[in-house]
């Protein structure tokens, strides 16, 4: 169970189908239909909403009781940061298996959520 107008949400679809789990995600009416088919293509269950009369919070945190199922927010929560975290060293991982090294690494750090 997560809220997200598109890459969380697109992020635990995937993590879901692939330890055999169900994903319901909670996803803006006007996201951009390509991330949510993209969400759906994973398959999840995505639930539709008004973002400007209601608010996604509320509808995960019902979802999720309702589903006995664990709310993955996409941000402000220690676990999905150290998640998060893990792409540098999977870059470094990746480098290291080709025998190539970085000059330089750039990484914009936000939330468009």
């Amino acid at each position: 169970m997560a809220y997200s107008s598109g890459n969380h949400a697109q992020a635990v679809a995937l993590a879901a189908r692939l330890s055999g789990r169900k994903a319901t995600i909670v996803m803006p009416e006007d996201a951009p239909l390509a991330k949510i088919e993209g969400t759906r293509s994973y398959g999840a269950d995505v639930v539709l909403y008004d973002r400007y009369t209601q608010s996604r919070e509320e509808i995960g945190a019902k979802l999720a009781k309702e589903q006995s199922a664990e709310l993955i927010p996409p941000y402000d929560d220690e676990r999905v940061i150290a998640g998060q975290g893990t792409a540098g060293l999977e870059i470094t991982q990746q480098l290291n298996s080709l025998e190539r090294e970085l000059d330089m690494f750039f990484a914009v750090v936000a939330e468009a959520d």
